[in-house]
C-alpha cells in the first residue's frame, strides 16, 4: 500500500447488475430491502417512506443497493442526492429533471410522454420567487407598495399578471394541471408496477432551509396517486440543525413527521460486524494479502478493534476516524516490515478517550498497568483475556523495557505473575481457568523478550510520533 496511491474518501460502489446479492452488500441488506419492495410498489400512494438512521450507517450505500434491486427485476424507481443539488434556487427543480430522464426513457409509451410534456408546461407556474423578488418584498418600506407588488408578480408570471392575486391563481391552477398530468405520465410504469417509488438521498446533509424546502414540495406538489417517495436521512440530526435555523425551543424531530407517514430504522451492525465490512476495502485487503502472515495479522486487527470500539461506545462515526487512520498507518508501513498494530491502536484509542493517561505513558511507559486497566476496564487478576488482549497487554508493557536495568519491568509484570500464580492454584480440571492462565502466562513471555513473537522492537519515540500525527487528522 505504501507505494500505491491512498484514497481517503470511499469510492462509489461497483455492481454487477445480473447478480444478486451483490458482492457490495457486505452487511446483508438484500433482506431488508426484498421485504421492503413489495411494500414499495403495491401500497396506498401517495406515501413518504423515511429511512431514518445515523450518519454512517450505510442510508446511501442501502438506496443505491435498493436502486439495483429494481433495475434488476425490471422494476422503475428514480434516485435523487439531495445534497448534490442544493445549489438549486427550487428543489422542485431537480426532481422534475429526475422525473424527466426517466420519462424520456420511456420510448414506448407516447401517451404518457406526451402526458409529462404538458406537466413541465405547468412548472415555472410553481417555481418559488427568485432571489431578485425577495429582495424587493424586504425593502417594500421605502417603496411604492401597489406598483411593486404590481411589479414583481409580473416579473414571475412573465408579465402575464397584474396583481397578486392573480399570481396565487396562476400557482394553483398550474399545480391542480401539473398533477393531472403527472399521474397520466405514471402510465409509463411497468404493467406489475403500481407505484413509481422516487428515492431521495442525504437530505440530512442538506442546507436546513433547503431540506425542509424538499419535504414541501414533495407533500405539496407531488401528493399524487402512485407516487411515494423513499426519503434517507437522520432525523435526529436534522432536526437539531433546524433548531439552529428557527431556535433551540423549536422541536425539530416532531416538525419533520409532519412530512413523514411511515418511519423504518434501518438496522445498525454489530461493531465487529461493521468493522468486518470495512475491513474488506480493497486496499486493506490487498496490504495484508503482502505480508507473509497476513491472513492472521488481519484477523487480530479486527478481534482487537472489535473489543476496543465495543469497550468505548465507539458511533459508526467513531468507528469510521479511527479506521481513517489505521488505513494511513497501512500506508507507511511497508509490507515486508514490522507492523505494531498491538500498539498502535490501542494508543490512538487511549489518546482519545483518556489523554492525560496517555500523556503520562508517553512520558514514562512505568504506568503500563494502569493504561491496561483502562482499555480493558477491569482490574488485572478480575475479568478474562482474550489472545488479542493479552498481546497488547505485553506490547503497552514491554515499552518500559530498559536496556540497563529490568526493575521497572519487574514491578510491572508483579500482578501478572500474581494473577497467575492464583489461577495455578485453582486449575485444578476445569479447562476455562487453564486456558486462561496460558492467555496471563502469555503476557509474562511477551514482557520477558517481545522480539520472539514476531520480531516487534520497541522503538517508543517513533510510536508516539506516529500516533500525534494521526491523533490529529480527522476523516469527515
Amino acid at each position: 500500500m505504501s507505494e500505491k496511491e491512498f484514497s481517503i474518501r470511499v469510492k462509489d460502489l461497483s455492481f454487477d447488475e445480473q447478480v444478486w446479492p451483490c458482492a457490495e452488500d457486505k452487511l446483508g441488506r438484500y433482506k431488508e430491502i426484498e421485504s421492503l419492495t413489495p411494500l414499495m410498489i403495491n401500497a396506498q400512494a401517495p406515501l413518504v417512506f423515511c429511512l431514518d438512521a445515523p450518519w454512517g450507517a450505510g442510508k446511501t450505500t442501502f438506496l443505491r443497493l435498493w436502486v439495483k434491486y429494481f433495475e434488476k427485476n425490471s422494476l422503475a424507481s428514480l434516485y435523487l442526492n439531495a445534497w448534490e443539488c442544493d445549489f438549486a434556487e427550487d428543489p422542485l427543480v431537480p426532481l422534475i429533471c429526475t422525473i424527466d430522464s426517466w420519462v424520456e426513457g420511456r420510448q414506448g409509451n407516447p401517451k404518457a410522454r406526451k402526458a409529462w410534456e404538458k406537466a413541465k408546461k405547468y412548472a415555472p407556474g410553481m417555481i418559488k420567487s427568485t432571489a431578485v423578488a425577495a429582495a424587493k418584498v424586504a425593502s417594500f418600506g421605502a417603496l411604492d407598495l401597489d406598483k411593486e407588488l404590481e411589479k414583481i408578480a409580473a416579473e414571475l408570471a412573465g408579465g402575464a399578471v397584474g396583481s397578486i392575486v392573480d399570481e396565487f391563481n396562476i400557482k394553483k391552477k398550474s399545480l391542480e394541471q401539473f398533477k393531472i398530468q403527472l399521474s397520466r405520465s405514471l402510465e409509463a410504469l411497468p404493467d406489475r408496477q403500481k407505484n413509481l417509488v422516487v428515492f431521495v438521498d442525504e437530505l440530512d446533509r442538506c442546507r436546513p432551509a433547503y431540506a425542509i424546502e424538499v419535504l414541501e414540495r414533495i407533500k405539496h406538489l407531488f401528493d399524487v396517486d402512485r407516487v411515494i417517495f423513499v426519503l434517507a436521512m437522520n432525523c435526529e440530526q436534522l432536526g437539531k440543525s433546524l433548531q439552529g435555523v428557527y431556535g433551540a425551543a423549536f422541536d425539530g424531530v416532531n416538525y419533520l413527521k409532519r412530512f413523514i407517514d411511515i418511519d423504518y430504522r434501518l438496522r445498525l451492525p454489530s461493531a465487529k460486524e461493521y468493522l468486518s465490512a470495512r475491513l474488506q476495502d480493497p486496499e486493506v485487503v490487498r496490504y495484508f494479502e503482502l505480508r507473509k502472515n497476513g491472513a492472521s495479522e488481519q484477523e487480530h486487527v479486527l478481534e482487537l478493534l472489535a473489543f476496543l470500539v465495543s469497550r468505548f461506545d465507539y458511533t459508526l462515526r467513531d468507528i469510521n476516524q479511527l479506521l481513517g487512520r489505521l488505513k494511513l498507518v497501512l500506508h507507511g508501513v511497508p509490507a515486508d516490515t514490522n507492523l505494531e498494530f498491538f500498539l498502535i491502536i490501542p494508543l490512538l484509542v487511549l489518546r482519545e478517550r483518556n489523554h492525560s493517561l496517555y500523556s503520562r505513558y508517553a512520558k514514562d511507559p512505568g504506568c503500563a498497568n494502569e493504561v491496561v486497566e483502562f482499555l480493558l476496564g477491569y482490574k488485572i487478576g478480575e475479568g478474562g483475556i482474550e489472545y488479542q488482549l493479552a498481546f497488547m497487554s505485553g506490547m503497552l508493557l514491554g515499552m518500559a523495557r530498559d536496556p540497563y536495568s529490568r526493575r521497572k519491568l519487574n514491578s510491572l509484570a508483579g500482578p501478572w505473575k500474581e494473577w497467575s500464580a492464583k489461577l495455578a492454584a485453582n486449575v485444578d480440571n476445569d479447562r476455562e481457568v487453564a486456558e486462561l492462565r496460558r492467555t496471563v502466562d502469555l503476557v509474562l513471555e511477551i514482557i520477558a523478550d517481545g522480539r520472539r513473537f514476531g520480531g516487534y522492537g520497541y522503538s517508543g519515540s517513533m510510536v508516539f510520533d506516529r500516533i500525534e500525527l494521526l491523533g490529529e487528522l480527522g476523516f469527515s
